[in-house]
């Protein structure tokens, strides 16, 4: 090979390792730059969790509001890092659907149970032995629908503890969300529009949660379809006719969110060698499963499954009026 060949090969080489440097820069650049937002999307998470404790007997402190936002830093960074981590696999098994099950099972799971124990503490099970088996590997369809009240932002970390894998419903919106919206998209968790003309949304929702029921992925819903900590909001009939359809069990899931969870001591508490007290644990109840067919009755469905949900639950959850006749 001559001399002048090999200089030429040289610099084609040299070329290439400084293209791919400056690439990696700009992409790490934007990366930065994209990073930098998540503050301010924890902000107004933050703002969405005090309006609703702002109306129960126990509204955030200033030491809540810190940790809500703590919270969701750690919450939006954690799955920013997860799906960048992602990347190189989901390129390599050539982009589409090849990673849902690493972000679903691994992932979003890691990320939950990272905020939770810094910052929450322990959750308790109670008939954890009701909770249908779902397999990683080779699943069985269809997959149950599993349905849950709806509390507080707790409520999404919360159900990683007893459920191995599945796909939320979630706003449009949060796609846009730095960390969550990137791992959610790469789990191919279900988005849908919640306002306006969205007929076209609700097919698709309908279309994809069946489509991953009958692959063996279970579907998660809070039938409530908004947070609230003090009413006792009716269930929509989404989770019912998903259940109905596929023929899936059913299985409801109550969770107790204690008043003070934010303003509690812990996990500064820790650092003087105290426990989490019993009555500072979130309390996730799961109820037994309720085998569904196609001509289940989705009213008498829906009022049964209200019932057993918010049986378990303290006074509060049924809201002021019904709290004061309880009296």
């Amino acid at each position: 090979m001559s001399d002048s060949q090999g200089h030429g090969d040289h610099d084609i080489l040299s070329d290439i390792l400084k293209m791919t440097s400056i690439t990696l820069i700009f992409m790490g650049k934007i990366i930065m730059y994209y990073a930098s937002t998540i503050p301010i999307f924890a902000i107004a998470s933050t703002f969405q969790e005090y309006k609703i404790w702002k109306t129960t007997p126990e509204p955030l402190t200033a030491y809540g509001i810190l940790k809500v936002f703590l919270y969701n830093i750690i919450w939006m960074f954690g799955c920013l890092i997860g799906a960048l981590s992602l990347v190189p696999i989901w390129l390599q098994r050539g982009l589409g659907s090849t990673v849902q099950l690493e972000a679903n099972a691994v992932i979003e799971k890691l990320v939950a149970l990272l905020c939770q124990n810094a910052l929450i503490g322990d959750v308790k099970i109670v008939n954890e032995n009701n909770m249908p088996m779902v397999k990683l590997l080779n699943p069985d369809a269809p997959a149950p629908v599993f349905i849950a009240n709806h509390c507080s932002q707790l409520d999404i970390s919360s159900v990683y503890n007893v459920v191995r894998r599945f796909k939320w419903i979630a706003k449009k919106s949060v796609r846009y969300i730095p960390g969550p919206g990137n791992l959610m998209s790469l789990g191919g968790h279900v988005f849908i529009q919640r306002t306006g003309k969205n007929s076209n949304s609700i097919s698709t929702l309908y279309q994809q949660s069946n489509d991953a029921i009958q692959s063996g992925i279970p579907m998660m819903l809070f039938p409530q379809g908004t947070r609230r900590m003090t009413t006792k909001l009716p269930f929509k009939d989404g989770a019912l006719k998903i259940a109905i359809e596929n023929e899936s069990d059913l299985v409801p899931i109550s969770i107790n969110i204690p008043l003070n969870i934010w303003n509690n001591h812990y996990p500064l508490n820790l650092l003087w060698g105290a426990k989490q007290r019993e009555e500072d644990k979130i309390i996730m109840t799961v109820h037994k499963p309720i085998k569904v067919k196609k001509d289940t009755d989705r009213k008498e469905l829906k009022e049964r499954c209200e019932k057993i949900i918010y049986s378990v639950l303290p006074p509060l959850y049924h809201g002021k009026g019904d709290n004061q006749k309880e009296k």
